[in-house]
């Protein structure tokens, strides 16, 4: 068994517009100097961390450092599940809301995780949310939510990673409309057409909007904000509302906390899951109680 001293770090390489190339060779020095020994594999395409990650706890690492952003975060999750080896993160992504959430240094203190993860970081177990056979961290959702997930590269060639989700999200806004959806929040159904249905594991999805702002990351349950049938105007609105956290209002916007979700769609519809985005015509969401163990702060 290999100690947390001595860590493997799976590095995307595009993360970060490319950041991610940079910080893969100059990664194990800046550890070195925290005092931690860190082996380091770039991920040589989409869904190959999961492998890396598989491969490094076989070999005996306890602690997996993923350099990215959230999807990076997710794959390598994905990986490790189970396995009691701890997830740590030095986070160079777009959104990086699991960082957020567990307290790492971000932005322009990034350059302390090294340092942070060696003498400040606790060992935590999180829940981890599972939709249609895949985990996830942070959050799930299906609507205008993945509708959006597929915008935002698009929005950040012209604008900026910073406003690529709200440009993504007021592109949608015009473009999208609410669809027809049968929901099964923990056995009780309601039918009607829906904006969106977002299954939050934690606080943060989209760089830092709150859509489930009393989430906690190991009350093993999911908070699942259910939008109903709102107008484009509204929708502006529930958006800027959502930066603050202050979106549900009773009627067209209500939270449910929950252990199961399952969604009927008349049509398949795009799926987001830690700002990834795959497709479905039926979604089935889950909870595993402390189903992860990361490296958070105290």
């Amino acid at each position: 068994m290999i100690g947390r001293a001595h860590a493997y770090a799976i590095v995307n390489p595009v993360a970060g517009h490319g950041r991610g190339a940079r910080v893969a060779r100059r990664i194990a020095r800046d550890f070195a100097s925290a005092g931690m020994v860190v082996e380091v594999a770039v991920t040589p395409a989409p869904g190959e961390a999961a492998r890396l990650a598989a491969a490094a706890v076989d070999d005996g690492y306890r602690t997996i450092l993923a350099v990215g952003g959230d999807g990076t975060a997710n794959e390598v999750a994905n990986g490790m599940i189970g396995s009691g080896a701890a997830l740590a993160l030095y986070p160079i992504g777009k959104g990086n809301d699991l960082a957020r959430m567990l307290g790492y240094p971000r932005g322009r203190r990034l350059h302390r995780v090294p340092a942070w993860l060696a003498n400040e970081a606790r060992r935590r177990r999180i829940d981890v949310g599972e939709v249609n056979g895949r985990l996830f961290l942070n959050a799930t959702g299906v609507g205008i939510d993945g509708h959006v997930a597929e915008r935002i590269r698009a929005s950040e060639r012209v604008v900026g990673q910073r406003l690529a989700y709200l440009v993504g999200s007021l592109v949608s806004i015009a473009t999208y409309r609410p669809q027809p959806m049968e929901l099964r929040i923990d056995g009780a159904a309601s039918f009607g057409r829906f904006l969106t249905v977002i299954s939050s594991n934690g606080t943060y999805f989209g760089g830092g909007m709150k859509p489930a702002p009393r989430a906690s990351l190991d009350d093993g349950e999911l908070d699942v904000t259910v939008a109903g049938d709102l107008s484009r105007i509204d929708s502006i609105l529930a958006l800027v509302r959502l930066y603050f956290g202050n979106h549900e209002n009773g009627t067209t916007i209500v939270t449910h906390r929950a252990r199961s979700v399952e969604i009927e769609l008349e049509r398949t519809l795009p799926l987001q899951l830690d700002g990834e985005v795959t497709h479905a015509d039926r979604v089935s969401v889950t909870i595993r109680p402390g189903a992860l163990d990361v490296l958070a702060a105290p």
